[in-house]
């Protein structure tokens, strides 16, 4: 066997080790707390309002396996769309998400009779419950849709399974409430519609686009030539990458780069998000990835600059707020501070990059790294500058969380939530959803930059600070009526 094979096989072999030693840890834990009436998780906030369980293997921020296992302490009655709910949320965890919640709630009503067998013998010829995109989720709602019907009164069947409502792109969603961007909102379910928009196939449309067109362009030029203008360098490079990667392109390949695209994703970062991908499908093809590692890499560039082109000019509200956002901080980095502000629900934040400087301790054993993170090292100022519009973005999808647990906390009902992922009981769904719209609309409702902007000229007022961007015309009142906002 090759030494490559040979490497690969043991790198997969350690992989799967640790997999079975995280998934064993899991266990362990739910094993211990299963006899226990209730269990509390402590919480730790960090420096953005962000919120995090402190427990490292079961808690809801874990893997499909840890929220699988992990239900309210205490049960409600379904009500009369506590099963409808329960339908929807399975349709989720399969991937069935880009339909309207009837079509979704359809979806397992025609998939029932895998449902019961994924109840009855899960590990019999029907495994379809393994296909899901959250296996162990989806197995867990099928035993509570199943307990639900076969107790002769799905409305009265106690029910502790939580069910989300997610964010859609919802980086973006803060994006275009803050610039009002009517055209970004409409992308990212804040207007109202008759069914779901999918911002990840809107980007992918028009990156086929433009790659179709680059993969057809005539060179007017003899490639093999020796002395190639520097223009034509860059033209056959940005043609050869066309053809490689041109019918390559899905949904997938871009989603993970227009996601992290208001985060602050950079260019090597997106190379490599959509390399992953195109590696895959290269791969499926019969082809050999090691020895095109050159074409791909310079394939999968060309598609990340092309990506994060066509981002920002169907989000133009986000990318002035971001540009604006950005400009700030280096404005303020470049006085030898860090980035500092209030968040709308009161957290002081500091961004606390600086300069680490590592120093190696030697011993007769080993040697040991230690960094000193101290706050009076000097500024890490690209560090400031490129991480504010995401932690800013941060703070304010963790001031909606905890307004929205607030106000559930208020009307006594039960709610958890992994950043702008929210659960809640099935029968409590349609009640959540009213209250994270108008939580919502209320944190919106403030001027929130216009009031960063006048924080920071008292903090800073050497500085003069570029105007807010304008706003759009987006009407914040329409998130009340647009169904997927979450979903």
């Amino acid at each position: 066997m090759p030494q490559q094979n040979i490497s690969d096989l043991s790198k997969k072999n350690m992989d799967l080790h640790s997999l079975r030693c995280s998934a064993k840890l899991k266990l362990m834990q739910a094993k211990k707390f299963m006899d226990f009436q209730e269990i509390f998780f402590p919480y730790n906030v960090d420096f953005r309002g962000r919120a995090y369980p402190v427990p490292p293997h079961l808690s809801i921020v874990g893997s499909d396996l840890c929220r699988a296992l992990l239900m309210f302490a205490h049960p409600k009655p379904l009500g009369p769309n506590g099963l409808y709910w329960l339908k929807v949320h399975l349709a989720n965890l399969a991937g069935a998400d880009k339909m309207s919640f009837d079509g979704r709630a359809n979806f397992a009503d025609e998939n029932m009779k895998s449902i019961r067998a994924a109840v009855d013998d899960p590990f019999g010829e029907d495994r379809w419950w393994m296909n899901l995109d959250d296996p162990f989720q989806g197995l867990a709602t099928c035993h509570e849709i199943v307990n639900a019907i076969d107790s002769g009164d799905p409305e009265s069947y106690m029910c502790s399974l939580p069910v989300h409502m997610d964010g859609s792109c919802n980086g973006l969603q803060h994006y275009a409430a803050l610039g009002r961007d009517k055209v970004g909102g409409k992308a990212v379910n804040l207007c109202i519609a008759d069914k779901p928009q999918d911002v990840y196939i809107g980007v992918m449309h028009e990156v086929i686009r433009r790659v179709a067109l680059d993969a057809e362009e005539m060179l007017d030029f003899d490639e093999n030539k020796i002395d190639l203008t520097k223009q034509e360098k860059e033209q056959l490079k940005r043609v050869k990458s066309a053809r490689l990667v041109n019918g390559l392109i899905d949904r997938g390949v871009v989603k993970r780069t227009v996601m992290t695209s208001v985060y602050g994703v950079t260019y090597i970062g997106a190379r490599n998000q959509i390399k992953e991908k195109i590696e895959e499908k290269l791969e499926e093809k019969g082809n050999d990835i090691d020895e095109m590692e050159a074409e791909i890499n310079l394939a999968c560039g060309y598609l990340a600059a092309l990506t994060m082109e066509v981002m920002g000019q169907l989000f133009i509200g986000a990318r002035q707020t971001m540009n604006w956002l950005t400009e700030c901080a280096r404005l303020i980095s470049a006085l030898g501070q860090p980035v500092a502000f209030i968040s709308p629900i009161g957290v002081p934040v500091v961004q606390p990059y600086r300069q680490k400087r590592p120093f190696t301790v030697v011993t007769l054993l080993q040697n040991i790294v230690l960094t000193n993170d101290s706050d009076t090292l000097p500024l890490h100022r690209s560090r400031q500058v490129s991480a504010f519009p995401p932690n800013y973005v941060h703070s304010l999808d963790s001031s909606h969380m905890l307004l929205t647990a607030v106000e559930m906390k208020k009307r006594g009902l039960y709610f958890s939530a992994v950043h702008d992922s929210y659960w809640t009981h099935p029968c409590d769904i349609e009640e959540m959803n009213v209250i994270l719209r108008e939580c919502f609309i209320d944190l919106y409702n403030i001027p929130l930059l216009e009031d960063l902007k006048k924080m920071w000229e008292l903090r800073y007022p050497s500085i003069t600070f570029p105007e807010v961007p304008a706003r759009g015309d987006l009407d914040l009142n329409d998130v009340r009526s647009a169904p997927y906002f979450f979903q």
